[in-house]
């Protein structure tokens, strides 16, 4: 019987335990498994952290980034496995993504740029001018920012849209040019936090919204490419099975999203008179009506 932790930022993250945990049982592993939920409280994840460790755990299965930082800052060398963390090597967590090298490793949670820029100009073929809406506090929205932008500069004409604080976008609908063909919201808890305002503003507009955070796409996104949390923890589980067998977290590299999904909002279509393409409905893992 293992002894794993679980820390855990948010229930957002739901998916990706009950993925972790599938995933175990299917490589036959046992485990005792120690939760800990900071429920939103990044301050609170480096005393979990500790609790953990003086639980005697094995290995510690940390979801998001600031949880697997406070995992891996601990002293000793309780493996880490995380996910779906953006930016391992920009954050610290590992010295490259083949080899990561430490202590920790695990699964990137960025569908990459470039498959993000397939969907929309299969979603909007007639886009030609994308406003960009990001936190300019949150580094992983940052990054998808410059991703998204080498991608896509050639193909569209790129609106940056930055938001220092919450408060800001009450000033969106003002900054709004009137050329754009529709709204990329990178990931960012800021602007996900606030989405309804944006939804309303955007609605007002007549603009669809590309969003990052699946979530945000029953609540009003025309659509999104994200990945699925569930099947990130199932690639989690893999590594911590090798890791549990004996080898170096350290050797094992870092896996990106190879199979993110496409979900899409059919009544946010119609009232912007918007076809969705059959090929994305053919595709699509959930069309929210």
């Amino acid at each position: 019987m293992h002894q794993i932790g679980i820390l855990q930022l948010t229930q957002n993250l739901d998916d990706a335990v009950r993925g972790f945990k599938a995933g175990l049982a299917e490589a036959g592993l046992t485990a005792n498994f120690h939760y800990l939920n900071a429920d939103g409280a990044v301050s609170d994840l480096p005393q979990l952290a500790e609790k953990l460790a003086n639980q005697k755990v094995e290995l510690i299965f940390a979801c998001s980034t600031p949880a697997a930082q406070a995992a891996i800052q601990l002293a000793g060398t309780i493996p880490v496995v995380f996910t779906p963390v953006f930016d391992p090597v920009g954050v610290g967590l590992t010295q490259s993504m083949d080899k990561p090298g430490g202590k920790a490793t695990g699964v990137a949670g960025m569908v990459p740029a470039a498959a993000k820029l397939g969907f929309i100009r299969e979603l909007l073929p007639s886009a030609q001018t994308i406003g960009i809406l990001y936190h300019t506090g949150d580094s992983n929205a940052l990054l998808e920012v410059s991703n998204f932008k080498q991608a896509a500069s050639t193909i569209f004409t790129l609106i940056d849209l930055p938001v220092d604080r919450a408060e800001d976008l009450s000033a969106l609908p003002d900054k709004l040019p009137a050329n754009l063909d529709a709204l990329f919201l990178p990931i960012g808890r800021v602007i996900e936090e606030n989405f309804a305002s944006v939804a309303y503003y955007a609605e007002a507009a007549n603009l669809p919204i590309i969003t990052s955070h699946a979530p945000n796409v029953p609540s009003g996104a025309l659509g999104a490419l994200v990945a699925n949390h569930y099947k990130l923890g199932l690639t989690c589980a893999v590594k911590a099975a090798q890791i549990l067998a004996g080898t170096q977290p350290g050797t094992i590299s870092v896996s990106i999203v190879d199979n993110p999904e496409i979900l899409l909002n059919a009544f946010v279509a119609a009232n912007l008179g918007i076809e969705l393409p059959p090929t994305l409905l053919a595709r699509a893992a959930e069309v929210f009506e």
